[in-house]
């Protein structure tokens, strides 16, 4: 979610804490409301609802709201993306991590149990090459899985509140995270678009469908981060992007897609070098797949850049 978003949550809750309003105060408050209210705002640590500290502090956030649906470009912070914090219940920590604790070890026989069988296929005398390759295959997949369920449950199982911060997203669910990020200037660029009074009524239609479908992504990319926070498993999808009808705006995707795949090919080359250091032919063969797939997609949007100019 934006700050702005957080705020409006936060005004929103009849069981709102003093400390969170306060953080979200020193994010989005003008110099002159710090100047003359933070100090005063940190002169108490727990008021109650019914102290003039909190009164007050609900009063200027109500301000801050305000001003910036009127003057949003004085308000800067107001569309930063926020990463979610979550909070869990004792009760709900060792379900989460006992439930996963199972999956580990059901995982933990599966494996066991393919290295056995690709064990017994190297020692045949027949030529099982392929049928090795493909149980291979499976098992860095079950081995991957295995890393990642044992690493959540070391994080479940750490004492003290759970803070899901960018850096200790999983590398997926970072791309996600990144891509919240990308849509913000885009947001803000068609937002710009939008209010300009030289648009046709059909142009201000094209931009205001562009907003719509931004903004249908960052709230569905946001509920996949949340699902994560919460310990549910999310289903992610390998697809290439959808890039805006806007010209300014798809010259910006294009640009950004054309670097992420560059340093893509890159990361793939060195897998394909260190596969066939360490002998592992399928890990070399499925860097090699990437690359291609990779390498196609830059050469589209290379030609597609080329006929532009």
């Amino acid at each position: 979610m934006t700050r702005h978003e957080q705020l409006i949550n936060y005004l929103a809750n009849r069981q709102r804490k003093y400390a969170d309003g306060l953080e979200i105060f020193e994010a989005l408050a003008p110099k002159s409301y710090l100047d003359k209210y933070l100090s005063y705002f940190k002169s108490v640590t727990e008021p109650s609802q019914f102290d003039q500290h909190f009164t007050m502090l609900i009063n200027k956030l109500t301000d801050i709201e305000r001003n910036i649906k009127t003057s949003p470009a004085n308000y800067s912070r107001a569309s930063e993306e926020i990463i979610v914090t979550q909070v869990l219940a004792t009760d709900k920590v060792k379900a989460l991590a006992d439930d996963k604790q199972d999956t580990i070890d059901n995982l933990r026989a599966e494996v066991v149990d393919l290295e056995e069988t690709i064990s017994d296929l190297e020692d045949s005398d027949e030529d099982k090459s392929a049928e090795i390759e493909s149980l291979q295959d499976i098992l860095e997949e079950k081995e991957a899985l295995l890393k990642t369920l044992r690493d959540e449950v070391e994080q479940l199982n750490k004492p003290g509140v759970k803070v899901i911060t960018e850096a200790t997203l999983p590398p997926a669910m970072q791309v996600i995270y990144k891509r919240i990020k990308d849509i913000t200037p885009l947001y803000a660029s068609l937002h710009a678009d939008l209010s300009s009074e030289t648009i046709s009524d059909d142009d201000r239609k094209k931009i205001a469908d562009n907003l719509c479908k931004l903004d249908d992504e960052r709230r569905s990319l946001w509920r996949k981060i949340d699902s994560y926070a919460e310990g549910v498993d999310v289903e992610l999808e390998e697809k290439r992007p959808d890039y805006s009808d806007n010209p300014v705006v798809v010259g910006y995707e294009i640009a950004r897609r054309i670097k992420r795949l560059k340093n893509n090919i890159v990361n793939s080359q060195n897998s394909v070098k260190r596969a066939e250091e360490e002998g592992k032919e399928v890990v070399r063969q499925n860097a090699l797949a990437r690359l291609e797939k990779y390498q196609i997609e830059l050469a589209e949007l290379e030609k597609v850049i080329s006929q532009s100019e």
